[in-house]
C-alpha cells in the first residue's frame, strides 16, 4: 500500500509540473485577494502598453510612408520643371535655326559667296550638331507624302499645286522631335481635295 500511496503522490507532482508554468504564474492567489487584483492590473496595463506600441508603430509606418510621397511629389515636380525649361530652351534655340536656315537658303538662292554665307552656314551647322547631341532631330520626308495632323500644322491649302488631294505641298517651317516626342509641329501647305476645286472653279464662273 505504502508503494501504491508513494506512486499516486509520484504521479501527482508529474501531473503538476506539466502544467505550463505561465497559467501557474498568471493563476490567481485564491487566499490573497490582493495578490489576484495586482495581477489583473498588470495584465490591463500589459495590454495597454502593447495597444500603445502598435499605435507607434502605425503611426510611424504613416510617417514614413507621408515622407516618400513627399519625396516623389518633389521629384516629380522638379522633374516637371527641368523638362519645361529644357522645352523651353529648345524651342527659343529653334527660333534661332530657323533664322539661319532662312539665311542661307537666300544666300544660296543668291549664289552668294560672302563670308556672311559661309559664316551663317558654319553656325546653323554647329546649332544642328548640338540639336542633334541632345536628341532633337528634324522631321523628314513630309513634302510629297499624306498630311499627318499629329505632325503638321495646315499654313494654307494650295488647289493649284497638281498634287494629290491632302498631300503637303511645301514645307515653310520645320518640325522637330525631342526623342519621341514632338516639339514642334512643321508648318505646311496642303494640296486641297478635289471637291475644294470644283468649287473654286464654280465660283470663278460665276
Amino acid at each position: 500500500m505504502a508503494g501504491e500511496e508513494r506512486g499516486t503522490e509520484k504521479d501527482e507532482s508529474e501531473r503538476v509540473q506539466s502544467v505550463p508554468q505561465v497559467l501557474l504564474d498568471s493563476a490567481p492567489d485564491h487566499e490573497d485577494g490582493v495578490g489576484g487584483e495586482a495581477l489583473r492590473t498588470l495584465g490591463s496595463r500589459i495590454r495597454e502598453l502593447q495597444h500603445e506600441i502598435e499605435r507607434l508603430n502605425s503611426a510611424v509606418h504613416e510617417e514614413q510612408m507621408l515622407r516618400i510621397r513627399e519625396q516623389a511629389t518633389l521629384q516629380r515636380d522638379k522633374s516637371s520643371f527641368e523638362a519645361r525649361t529644357k522645352l523651353a530652351l529648345f524651342l527659343d534655340l529653334l527660333a534661332i535655326v530657323d533664322s539661319f536656315d532662312q539665311l542661307v537658303k537666300h544666300g544660296e538662292g543668291t549664289q552668294d559667296d560672302s563670308s556672311l554665307l559661309v559664316g551663317s552656314q558654319a553656325v546653323l551647322g554647329q546649332l544642328n550638331q548640338f540639336l542633334a547631341r541632345n536628341g532633337v532631330h528634324r522631321l523628314e520626308g513630309l513634302e510629297g507624302n499624306p498630311y499627318d495632323s499629329a505632325t503638321c500644322e495646315i499654313a494654307r491649302v494650295v488647289t493649284d499645286s497638281g498634287a494629290p488631294a491632302n498631300t503637303v505641298v511645301r514645307v515653310l517651317r520645320d518640325g522637330y522631335k525631342l526623342g519621341e516626342m514632338l516639339l514642334r509641329p512643321a508648318m505646311v501647305d496642303v494640296a486641297s481635295g478635289p471637291q475644294a476645286t470644283v468649287e473654286s472653279s464654280d465660283a470663278g464662273e460665276d
